[in-house]
């Protein structure tokens, strides 16, 4: 029993120590499932590396933060002196929340106006007005001012709004939630009073992030195993076994919360989606599993479950433990991410793929040994050619992509490869997206108050333009102050912000006002001794907002409503160069704000997206080089899994679909499970191809053999992943439909594609050569060997057919025709002559690295002697046209074994020459002879 098959079946073997080791890991786990975080913040967005940051800081110290909350009131009846003394009860309770910055609102705001030639720069309202035509004047004050409009009140007067900035305790997990509810409690009584109450910001965002993400996990998970065990029960015809995949899921899950506890990993976005994953992923090797131990039951002369288990372990065991590796790759490989929200998540998921494959090692055997199936419900081995055909959905289904294969193979190669150019032209289109509010569906409620906002006032989304001179009072000379006029108009004049407000917009209300409400005065004054007159109107809290205190720094304050990372990119990049070229001589731009910081990081989506591909790429062509000895397959196996891929991003950029931290994970997800059934599909593929010359025959038997697990795999993952479509989230439901899309793409790929590239090859495992059982020493001593490695050797042997024949048995028979020589690995045995009287003639006796009939394999001349076993023998068997398609892509054995071989034939016919002297006819094999020498006469040795 190899190590594989050790492992494998530990938990059979050692029931007690598995269950104890299972038991222990879980108690452990619980302490640190105790210790996991919830955390929905913007944090997890942003890179900390971001370069940005420390511009963000110095903006957001001089200027207030820009985490503003926005609590929207909506009423016909808005300026009933009644209402408006609530509102004026709730903006003074929220100035009193200890993490409140600043409130501005109608009670706090400026009302700039010409007064039958005076000017007032006094408050809006002092305090909530006590009567009808009281109100009515403030509201038509309020109405007047294009500060206010858009900003605190709408245009048709109903909708007003109050601003809570806060100053948030980024090392505090629970702050936004923390907020969130004190502003509830709040604006809680408003609700009553006022046809629409509602808030709108970083906290509510935060908090539905939360809803939904447990909502997630109290609804899907439970589909997903739902989905997991009817998929098991309908595709193996075995409700026995269904119980096998859920306990190593549930303890997987265990686990991965205990580790995401120990280390920090928080409970986010992404890695709630985790258990989901782990039930639907995980189920894939339990399938394989089961349907293997299935088989056994059947392939056993005497089946008992404990024989069951070493069958599967001895066919599938090391499949499942490079397959499990590959997958825990696939999602690690998106850990190079900058992004925090997605690091995690690959930290988490990788981790989970292997706590899987630990709990099914340990807890598969020991269950199917315990209480596993005792008859096999699923039929026949598929690869018996005498079995009766199977009836049902996979037989269905495999017979007709079999069919497709064998009938249109070309077809399907240009079909595939037209799509794989077609998606790879509209995957060029592929547009990446971060911002938190484009994670909603449309109709969430969060998404419908945010478009009112911006419907009736302003976006909640905002950033920064800021402005340094580098010279104190640079801000107060009109020649500067109009650069300042003119960014904030280019910035008004994209059309794609809701609102933008500078100093400059101050200055030129207030010299309108001086000049009789004049339209045209609507500007920066145009001397020095004006402006500072102007300033000098306001109290520093007014302008705070806008201008530094040394006037050395000038604010331009932008609101608005694009969700889309790339839109907003896109606007930005068209309006900066202008705002550049606007910038005062000598001074610095810079354009920030959290939000800003989080569509940036978007933009590292892409780099990302390329770099963990590449690492994942890399990874599996080692993998699989060294699984199966050969570059080639290494390459090979590569193309079942980029078609997924290619095919994912075509879809992501025809139908609009944005690369976001959900969708980003995907590409590389599909690799790590598609390399699942490619693993499985090779091995198979390898160990059929050494049972039959016929490459096409093995392949066959291959699909026979993977259907049931490869379909029902597939199947189940692309409903399980399917399920995800019904979250509250755009990123979770997009993940999900694309990754049911990816199964099926990878099933197609590896049950229709791969059999047509894969039936061209010849596959040796790295195990089949380790697990050779010959006699090496004889081996070295044998002339067709000679100068071969032990890998060598081992793998031409590999390469060729392996047959066994009792005592007695003639192998070669005297006066057949075949192009094929054969080398005695185990045994003896008698190569006799018989003449026309039927007598036999002993010729010679051979044993272990023998070589008999090497004339037959430079010409198919007919065969002079039988060769009888005389014992039970080992007989390697090397056909000319099988060997020539085998070791086409082995040179190097090629040359080595080929000259031994034209070695072999050239001392056979030199010593019939000596036994014949006499000249004749150039013998039928002569040219054959030649031609060997020619084609392999270029394949020399490399130097060492």
């Amino acid at each position: 029993m190899g190590w594989v098959e050790r492992f494998l079946t530990f938990g059979g073997r050692r029931k007690a120590l598995s269950a104890v080791l299972v038991a222990l890991l879980c108690a452990l786990a619980v302490g640190g499932a105790l210790r996991l975080e919830i955390d929905t913040s913007y944090d997890s967005l942003v890179s900390p590396e971001d370069a940005g940051w420390p511009d963000y800081r110095a903006v957001t110290e001089t200027f207030g933060s820009d985490n503003t909350t926005i609590i929207l009131v909506s009423d016909p009846e808005l300026w009933d002196p009644d209402k408006l003394y609530l509102l004026e009860e709730a903006a003074f309770a929220l100035e009193d929340l200890e993490a409140t910055e600043s409130v501005d609102s109608l009670f706090s705001a400026l009302n700039i106006r010409d007064a039958d030639g005076w000017l007032e720069t006094a408050p809006l309202m002092d305090y909530a007005p006590v009567d009808a035509e009281e109100a009515a004047e403030i509201r038509d004050d309020a109405l007047y001012s294009p500060l206010l409009r858009g900003n605190l009140i709408s245009e048709d007067g109903r909708t007003t709004a109050i601003n809570v900035t806060v100053s948030r305790d980024r090392r505090n997990p629970e702050f936004n939630a923390a907020l969130y509810a004190q502003i509830e409690e709040v604006i809680a009584p408003l609700r009553a009073e006022f046809d629409q109450v509602v808030q709108i910001g970083p906290p509510r965002l935060n908090v539905e992030i939360e809803r939904g993400m447990f909502a997630d996990l109290s609804i899907l998970s439970p589909i997903s195993t739902l989905i997991l065990i009817g998929s098991i029960i309908f595709f193996l015809r075995t409700p026995a076994a269904a119980g096998i995949p859920i306990a190593t899921s549930l303890v997987s899950i265990l686990w991965t919360f205990g580790f995401m506890g120990y280390v920090g990993v928080p409970l986010s976005l992404l890695t709630a989606i985790v258990p989901s994953l782990i039930i639907v992923i995980g189920s894939t090797e339990d399938t394989h599993l089961l349907t293997a131990y299935l088989r056994g039951l059947s392939h056993e002369k005497d089946p008992t479950r404990a024989r069951a288990v070493r069958y599967m372990a001895k066919h599938v065991g090391l499949p499942i433990f490079v397959t499990g590796f590959t997958t825990a790759v696939g999602f690690f490989s998106n850990a190079v991410s900058d992004i925090p929200l997605i690091r995690d998540f690959a930290y988490a998921a990788s981790f989970a793929m292997l706590a899987n494959l630990a709990a099914t090692i340990l807890l598969a055997p020991l269950l199917l040994t315990l209480a596993g199936p005792r008859t096999n419900k699923i039929g026949t081995d598929p690869t018996d050619e005498d079995a009766t055909p199977a009836r049902g959905l996979i037989p269905a289904i495999q017979s007709g992509l079999e069919t497709i294969g064998a009938r249109h193979g070309r077809t399907v190669l240009a079909a595939t490869g037209a799509l794989m150019i077609l998606f790879a032209w509209t995957a060029t289109d592929v547009r990446v997206s971060n911002d938190p509010l484009s994670y909603f569906k449309d109709d969430h409620p969060l998404v419908a108050d945010a478009t009112l906002l911006h419907e009736r006032l302003s976006g909640m989304q905002i950033f920064y333009v800021s402005i340094d001179a580098g010279e104190e009072g640079a801000f107060r000379a009109p020649e500067t102050l109009k650069r300042v006029e003119a960014m904030a108009e280019r910035l008004r004049a994209t059309a794609a912000f809701d609102k933008v407000i500078a100093i400059t917009d101050y200055l030129a209300l207030v010299n309108r006002e001086m000049h009789g409400g004049d339209p045209s005065y609507h500007r920066t004054p145009e001397t020095e001794s004006e402006t500072a007159e102007y300033l000098l109107l306001f109290q520093r809290g007014d302008i705070a907002r806008y201008v530094g205190p040394e006037y050395r720094r000038a604010n331009i304050v932008v609101r608005h409503n694009l969700s889309d990372s790339h839109d907003l990119n896109a606007v930005l990049a068209s309006v900066r160069p202008d705002l550049e070229a606007l910038t005062p001589d000598g001074a610095t731009l810079v354009v920030t704000g959290e939000n800003l910081l989080i569509n940036r990081a978007a933009e590292g989506l892409f780099q990302g997206q390329i770099e963990s591909l590449a690492i994942l790429i890399v990874i599996i062509v080692l993998v699989m080089t060294a699984l199966y000895t050969s570059l080639l397959a290494g390459l090979v196996s590569l193309i079942p899994n980029l078609i997924p891929i290619l095919f994912n991003f075509g879809v992501m950029g025809l139908f609009g679909i944005p690369l976001n931290p959900g969708t980003a994970t995907v590409a590389a997800i599909a690799v790590g499970i598609a390399i699942d059934d490619t693993i499985h599909l090779m091995t198979h593929y390898a160990e059929e191809s050494r049972r039959t010359e016929d490459p096409a025959e093995a392949m066959r038997r291959t699909l026979r053999g993977q259907a049931a697990p490869v379909i029902s795999t597939s199947l189940s993952l692309a409903l399980g992943f399917g399920v995800l479509v019904f979250s509250e989230f755009n990123i979770v439901a997009q993940f999900g439909v694309l990754a049911a899309l990816t199964m099926i793409y990878a099933l197609l790929s590896d049950l229709l594609v791969s059999p047509l590239i894969l039936r061209r090859l010849r596959l040796v495992g790295v195990w089949d050569i380790v697990a050779l059982n010959v006699d090496a020493k004889l081996l070295f001593h044998s002339p067709i060997f000679e100068g071969m490695t032990r890998y060598q050797i081992r793998k031409a042997i590999l390469l060729g057919q392996l047959r066994r024949y009792e005592a007695g048995r003639t192998f070669v028979r005297q006066g057949d025709k075949s192009r094929a020589l054969y080398v005695l690995l185990r045994g003896e045995a008698a190569v006799d002559a018989i003449g026309r009287d039927g007598a036999r003639t002993p010729i010679r006796e051979v044993g272990p690295g023998d070589v008999i009939g090497e004339i037959g394999f430079a010409d198919a001349v007919e065969r002079t002697a039988d060769a009888v076993a005389k014992s039970p023998v080992l007989v390697l068997e090397l056909e000319r046209s099988a060997m020539d398609k085998a070791l086409r892509f082995h040179p190097r054995i090629a040359t080595l074994l080929y000259s031994n071989i034209l070695r072999l034939i050239s001392a056979r016919f030199a010593e019939q020459m000596r036994k014949n002297p006499c000249p004749g006819p150039v013998r039928p094999f002569e040219p054959e002879v030649k031609k060997t020498a020619g084609r392999f006469a270029r394949w020399r040795r490399p130097r060492s």
